[in-house]
């Protein structure tokens, strides 16, 4: 067997390519042409696209300084992406553009109606972008269609998303609803029990009770002290029987006042001046006081959060904010045509190298020697 040569040195790929460049020329010159032609019969597509982001649903609607938040979080931005790759959204866009005598399918056959959503989708993406928005791209043949293709699926979208929420939102309804029912009944029984103990213990104002209440215990101790002196003073000089008599009424006037405030009278009197009363009825006056302020504070703000919900929720504001309004485009984005003929070129050019290289692997072989050759003996 004669030994073939099937290994190249870069000289010998010169040589190949030199002998098959009428070959190669040809082939690169038909593939060029083909791609020419081939990318002028293509049909033209233009790219409509917007982007926009879903309103804010959510019960917390508000933050932390009560301004308002038009923008939906993550968990809004998700559910708009799955109402804007629904079924219902295809299957209106398929009835709304006529899609089955816009694409030339059949629809009567039984793949046909699979076939045109499978077409509209492949013109059709939307997708979160970097900024947790969504934006959505229409292509088609004609740029005023793409276009209206954009506007009539964000108008879907907004239905379909509104739909979905409204249940939520008569839902936070009732619930802020039911708040401030259970709010204001609470606050009823807490001013029902601190009436009672008002009525209980003669305490309306505690704070300014118990500055009265202690200037008349120190003005009655006082009087108390003065009258006494006096007393014994107008007794030891014989003063006269009225002067005496004076004092001791008011004497014992003071001593019985005082004894009314600390409590200590067997006789019942009412009297809002019973410093013993006071004492034992202040702490649980100024607890439900407490109790009712801390109630009318949760109840306004329950309240103000409410009206806000609804001035929001029940308004005329979109469910979806569109950030980049819909343009008709004016250039085309299929296909691109330079690219399909020089990459046709590339790819005529590479296959042609590896085919003639190949081409003269196999002449270079004589076959009938490979298949044919007897083994050797080892005798």
């Amino acid at each position: 067997m004669t030994k073939q040569k099937t290994s190249y040195n870069l000289l010998d790929i010169v040589g190949i390519l030199y002998r098959w460049h009428k070959a190669l020329i040809i082939l690169i010159l038909g593939t060029a042409i083909g791609a020419v032609v081939i990318s002028l019969m293509l049909d033209e597509y233009y790219t409509a696209y917007t982007t926009f982001v879903p309103t804010n649903e959510e019960q917390k609607l508000f933050d932390s300084a009560g301004n308002l938040s038009l923008y939906g979080n993550d968990d809004a931005v998700s559910r708009a992406l799955i109402f804007a790759e629904s079924t219902p959204l295809v299957e209106h866009m398929m009835k709304k553009f006529r899609l089955a005598e816009r694409y030339d399918i059949d629809i009567t056959t039984p793949k046909g109606q699979n076939q045109i959503e499978k077409r509209f989708r492949k013109l059709y993406d939307v997708k979160r972008n970097k900024y947790s928005g969504i934006e959505m791209t229409i292509q088609d043949k004609d740029p005023k269609v793409a276009a209206e293709m954009v506007k009539e699926a964000l108008r879907k979208i907004e239905l379909i998303y509104r739909e979905a929420t409204s249940g939520n939102k008569e839902l936070i309804k009732k619930t802020y609803e039911k708040a401030i029912q259970e709010k204001e009944v609470e606050l009823q029984r807490v001013s029902d029990t601190l009436t009672i103990l008002r009525r209980k213990f003669n305490i309306f104002d505690v704070e300014a009770q118990s500055e009265a209440l202690s200037a008349a215990l120190t003005t009655t101790e006082t009087a108390i002290v003065e009258d006494q002196e006096k007393l014994r003073i107008f007794t030891e000089m014989k003063a006269p029987r009225d002067s005496i008599i004076n004092v001791t009424a008011r004497l014992n006037g003071s001593r019985l006042k005082l004894i009314l405030m600390r409590g200590g009278d067997s006789s019942s009197r009412e009297t809002t001046a019973n410093v013993y009363a006071f004492n034992k009825g202040r702490d649980q006056i100024v607890y439900w006081e407490t109790k009712i302020d801390n109630l009318n504070e949760e109840l306004s703000y329950i309240i103000t959060q409410f009206a806000k919900f609804k001035t929001h929720a029940y308004s005329n504001i979109a469910g979806i904010i569109v950030l980049e309004p819909v343009q008709v485009p004016n250039l085309k984005s299929y296909p691109i045509r330079s690219f399909i003929v020089v990459s046709s070129i590339l790819a005529a050019m590479i296959l042609g190298v590896i085919g003639v290289i190949i081409l003269d692997t196999y002449k270079r072989i004589d076959w009938k020697e490979v298949l044919y050759e007897k083994p050797l003996s080892n005798s």
